[in-house]
C-alpha cells in the first residue's frame, strides 16, 4: 500500500538514480561537485532542488550526499529525499549509516 504521493517516489528514483551515477566518480570529480550550485528541476509540476554535499574526513574518505527538496503539493513545507555514501581513498565505496542522515534534513 502506497502512503505518499506518486511524485514524492518518483523524486526518490531521482535522487537515487543520482547517487548511483556520482559512485562511479572518481574523488577528485566529486570534490569539483562541491563547488556547484544546486540543480532546479520540476516533477508532476512540482518544484524541486537538488545539491550535492562533499565533506572530506581525515582519512582522505569523501562523505557524499544527494540532497533533495521538493514543494509539498497540499501542506506547507517541503518534501526531503536523501542518498549518501563514503568514497575511500582507494576508489572502494561504502553505504553511509541511516543515522547520518538526520544532519541533512
Amino acid at each position: 500500500m502506497r502512503t505518499f504521493p506518486k511524485s514524492l517516489a518518483t523524486f526518490r528514483k531521482i535522487i537515487n538514480e543520482r547517487g548511483e551515477q556520482l559512485r562511479k566518480l572518481t574523488q577528485d570529480e566529486l570534490k569539483k561537485l562541491a563547488e556547484e550550485q544546486p540543480g532546479q528541476l520540476v516533477v508532476d509540476s512540482r518544484p524541486a532542488t537538488i545539491g550535492i554535499i562533499v565533506q572530506s574526513k581525515p582519512d582522505g574518505t569523501l562523505r557524499v550526499v544527494i540532497q533533495g527538496f521538493m514543494k509539498a503539493r497540499f501542506i506547507p513545507g517541503k518534501h526531503v529525499a536523501l542518498d549518501g555514501f563514503y568514497k575511500h581513498p582507494d576508489g572502494t565505496v561504502s553505504k553511509m549509516p541511516n543515522k547520518e542522515f538526520y544532519e541533512f534534513d
